[in-house]
């Protein structure tokens, strides 16, 4: 059984709005992609995994949604699979413990354009913080250009990034500071189809 890391998207009640139901392309492993990057004076590295799900709701008229992503946490890679092993352990981002992440909108800020700036709360390790980052959100209707990439109905491409300070989440390990840098920063891409 697979455990993921839901990160909520685009929450923000209107009245009238009448959003559309997206599904996260599980299988379009090409379009989805997480990566979580670590730089320090000793060591670099970036963790990826294209395990992405879930499903939003977006109105494109009022630029409103809500939805819920997850990423599955277990099969994040980095190219050293010592660190991997480690990274998922009780003294590192403690995924045996506790694999699921949680990103939860409480406001949607609309930038220009395909621009918003989101506000919500990240829960990791069972610690929940405030959270504000900037998302891309760009709807593409059905048409040759989606069905030449084998996907159904209307589409939204939606990107995201924003730093997780480690401490914060009660993450504590030996390399922090060293090998790991204390912040990470998490970027965040998918698409997600009307017609799943």
């Amino acid at each position: 059984m697979k455990r993921f890391i839901p990160i909520g998207l685009l929450a923000l009640p209107v009245a009238g709005a009448t959003p559309v139901t997206y599904t996260v392309v599980t299988r379009a492993t090409q379009l989805n992609l997480m990566t979580v990057e670590s730089q320090t004076s000793v060591e670099n590295f970036t963790g990826r995994t294209s395990q992405v799900s879930g499903t939003l709701r977006y109105d494109a008229v009022t630029k409103s949604g809500s939805g819920t992503v997850s990423v599955d946490g277990a099969s994040i890679t980095t190219g050293n699979g010592m660190r991997d092993t480690h990274m998922k352990s009780a003294d590192w981002l403690n995924f045996v413990k506790t694999p699921t992440v949680t990103f939860k909108t409480s406001a949607v800020k609309p930038i220009s354009g395909n621009k918003y700036t989101v506000t919500g709360t990240l829960t990791m390790n069972g610690v929940t913080k405030n959270v504000t980052s900037t998302a891309t959100v760009k709807l593409t209707p059905a048409g040759s250009a989606t069905a030449a990439a084998g996907l159904k109905g209307d589409v939204l491409a939606v990107t995201t990034s924003f730093p997780v300070k480690l401490s914060e989440y009660g993450v504590k390990n030996s390399r922090i500071g060293g090998q790991v840098n204390d912040t990470l920063t998490i970027n965040l891409k998918f698409v997600a189809s009307s017609g799943s």
